[in-house]
């Protein structure tokens, strides 16, 4: 079915892409957010920014969906799979604006690879998406479905790893719960990640 979509459709995937790139911005961004504190800010806003505009391409696809007879694949995939990547911008967005009352004057090197590997998982996630428009690209997409989930087995290392120091060494009782946040959500992003990365495969091998 793939491989005979009408000219009209390939706004879905126009649009699927336009979201996966503001994703890989605002988890760049937030990875910046992170090693600049000093200029949180300017990261914190640019986030926002990325995520009302993400708001807006799901609200297109959304409308799309409901207006096209004939989708490229299974309507609840296209709404899952618009869903989900809005949820993870949300996600993104919902703990970067916490900084600015979090008064953080540094963070544990933990969270700042934690915060890369966000980045990296998106960005496996945004390639995989850009070969969505057609079968020939399966075992791409695979490919990078499969690197998301070694990203999320390092991440979870490094969770344990960061929240070990957290519970040993941090005597400061605010300090501790701002931090243990700040690990579960960046954790929640790859998860959530992994999630689409599930959505994925599942429509390549539906239409195989």
């Amino acid at each position: 079915m793939l491989k005979r979509l009408l000219p009209r459709q390939d706004a879905f995937f126009q649009l699927f892409q336009q979201a996966a790139d503001k994703l890989l911005l605002a988890t760049t961004e937030f990875s910046n957010l992170l090693q600049h504190l000093d200029n949180q800010q300017y990261y914190v806003d640019a986030i926002a920014k990325h995520e009302e505009e993400a708001d807006q391409i799901a609200y297109t696809n959304f409308e799309l969906l409901h207006k096209t007879f004939i989708t490229p694949f299974d309507r609840n995939d296209i709404h899952q799979l618009t869903s989900a990547l809005d949820d993870i911008i949300d996600l993104i967005n919902r703990i970067a604006q916490r900084f600015p009352f979090y008064q953080l004057s540094s963070v544990p090197e933990e969270t700042i690879q934690l915060s890369r590997l966000s980045a990296e998982a998106t960005e496996h996630l945004k390639k995989a998406i850009y070969c969505l428009h057609s079968l020939k690209n399966s075992a791409e997409i695979f490919h990078h479905c499969n690197e998301i989930e070694r990203v999320e087995s390092r991440a979870h290392q490094v969770v344990l790893a960061g929240e070990k120091k957290l519970f040993m060494d941090e005597e400061d009782f605010k300090t501790f719960f701002k931090l243990k946040e700040i690990y579960a959500h960046s954790k929640l992003v790859i998860n959530r990640c992994q999630d689409v990365a599930n959505i994925l495969k599942g429509i390549v091998l539906e239409y195989s």
